[in-house]
């Protein structure tokens, strides 16, 4: 099966459908630990999609928090296969497990690609954004993951025990200067 190429968009209520229907996915897989709200927060998503965009602004974040830009990644078939994450700048926190991206693709649409090309897709942005090197960490576990950092260019530079007690992987990736 082709990849389908995808977009990837801010968060909108126009797809409260879709991603009800990405938010459940993960739910019935037993995965909520992988969906960036809680399962208690995606009743009402209106009010998970002002949260990302108040975050995004730098408004009404948790203490240990810096702003992030959430995208959304669109099939050409319009559905939403996956969420990804930029965070300009890092926390002491997120340089021990979480990094600049962090990224999911529903459970239904692994393994085809996807998460390769968004992450493809945000790396340009953060080249866009300035930033010449980025940190993403993964589970060890989490072999997807961390072949679509490698296959990103990313390069492993330390193993350790992370805060949430897994043996995490953390890879840097140089971004080469925008060309003029």
């Amino acid at each position: 099966m082709e990849t389908q190429r995808l977009r990837l968009i801010e968060p909108t209520l126009e797809l409260e459908r879709a991603y009800r229907d990405y938010l459940r996915e993960f739910i019935e897989a037993g995965e909520e630990k992988n969906m960036y709200h809680r399962p208690e927060e995606t009743a009402d998503v209106a009010a998970c999609i002002r949260k990302l965009q108040d975050h995004a602004r730098g408004v009404n974040l948790p203490q240990d928090q810096v702003p992030y830009s959430a995208y959304w990644a669109l099939s050409e078939a319009g559905e939403l296969v996956g969420e990804i994450e930029i965070r300009p700048r890092l926390t002491p926190a997120f340089e021990d497990m979480g990094g600049h991206i962090g990224f999911s693709v529903r459970p239904g649409q692994r393994r085809k690609g996807y998460a390769t090309q968004m992450l493809a897709m945000m790396l340009e942005k953060a080249r866009v954004m300035g930033l010449r090197r980025v940190l993403l960490t993964c589970d060890r576990a989490n072999i997807g993951s961390a072949r679509t950092i490698q296959k990103n260019g990313g390069k492993l530079f330390s193993e350790s025990v992370a805060w949430n007690g897994q043996l995490a992987l953390r890879y840097w990736i140089d971004l080469p200067p925008q060309e003029k």
